[in-house]
């Protein structure tokens, strides 16, 4: 069957907002089975208990991004700037130490077509780390990791009323009317554009780094729906990381997202406030080609924000709340995300 003249695409509302419910749960009880039972004893100086904070938890060395749009998924340049705070312990007790830490990513980010139906999307970050313990405090900074993806958009039609038997009528063409379902696929890349230092892969939290140093793939997948003023969308991917240069590869990872909004439209404004539930899941990381232990993990994040557009302008701003964690054997705490961007559409 020709994918492009499918004579029907009515999908249940219903239906869909299941199997979106149910991929959430199932990724999220396979992320408690992955780090159930894993209580390995921590090394003396914690060398694998916290070997890539920022990159297992999807901050800085993996541009703090899990978005690769506004919610209406428009052509657009823009700003973004994003606060993240983590909680990292130094040691097995419950009285070790433990450094306090603030992640600060400005971003140049956008999407820009290339055909009717390719977009190609890239993140430019840079990345003001800053973490305090007891006796100091550390500060890095610097460009991060670019991340380029391609993305192939599929275009839905409504069906038109078939006023002749012959199926070869059927206008199915660009100058039909768009139906409510939108479906990219992409596959993107991360370049190495981020220094990774590799003394600082031997302190305490070796993923305070503005960069991995290595070329990492994705795949992605995003759909969207919308019916009047509400609407969802719901992304997945799968990240496969390399090792770099160093003989160090972070563990791949798993991230989904899943956001509800509703349109408010008043004199050709929109303001759209929307909830949401994304999570990650990574596998541990490898360093001399041996796992290191206690480095996998699983993080649940729920969120709350609005977008308000009017003319070619949007604002939006968006806080993200951890509901369940699992990092580092529980060494690793995240504590909040605060993200704001600006974009022109184009």
């Amino acid at each position: 069957m020709n994918f492009y003249k499918m004579k029907d695409f009515q999908i249940s509302k219903i239906s869909i907002l299941l199997l979106v419910f149910t991929l959430s749960i199932v990724t999220q009880l396979r992320a408690k089975e992955l780090c159930k039972g894993r209580k390995t004893t921590i090394p003396k100086f914690g060398l694998t208990l916290l070997e890539e904070d920022c990159d297992l938890c999807g901050c800085t060395t993996s541009s703090g991004s899990s978005a690769f749009g506004d919610l209406s998924m428009s052509n657009f340049i823009g700003v973004r700037y994003i606060y993240q705070q983590y909680e990292s312990r130094n040691g097995i007790f419950e009285n070790s130490p433990t450094s306090d830490e603030h992640f600060n990513t400005y971003q140049i980010w956008g999407r820009v077509p290339i055909s009717k139906n390719i977009f190609l999307n890239a993140v430019i970050p840079y990345q003001d780390l800053r973490r305090n313990f007891d006796d100091r405090s550390e500060h890095l900074n610097g460009l991060g990791d670019v991340n380029i993806t391609g993305f192939y958009q599929f275009k839905f039609y409504k069906k038109e009323e078939n006023t002749n038997d012959n199926e070869e009528n059927y206008a199915w063409s660009d100058t039909r009317e768009l139906s409510n379902h939108t479906l990219n696929i992409g596959l993107g890349v991360k370049l190495p554009t981020g220094e990774f230092e590799e003394e600082l892969a031997d302190k305490v939290n070796p993923g305070f780094q503005v960069g991995t140093g290595s070329w990492d793939v994705y795949p992605i997948v995003m759909y969207g729906y919308s019916n009047n003023n509400l609407g969802f969308t719901t992304t997945i991917a799968y990240y496969f990381k390399s090792e770099n240069k160093n003989e160090y590869k972070f563990g791949n990872q798993l991230s989904y997202s899943t956001t509800m909004y509703y349109t408010l439209l008043r004199n050709e404004k929109a303001i759209k406030p929307f909830l949401g539930l994304s999570g990650d899941v990574f596998d541990s990381i490898e360093q001399f080609g041996e796992t290191l232990v206690n480095t996998d993990g699983s993080i649940f994040n729920g969120a709350v924000g609005m977008e308000y557009a009017t003319g070619k302008i949007l604002l939006g701003a968006k806080y993200t709340q951890p509901l369940y964690q699992d990092l580092f054997n529980g060494n690793v705490k995240s504590k909040s995300q605060i993200a704001l961007y600006l974009n022109f559409s184009i």
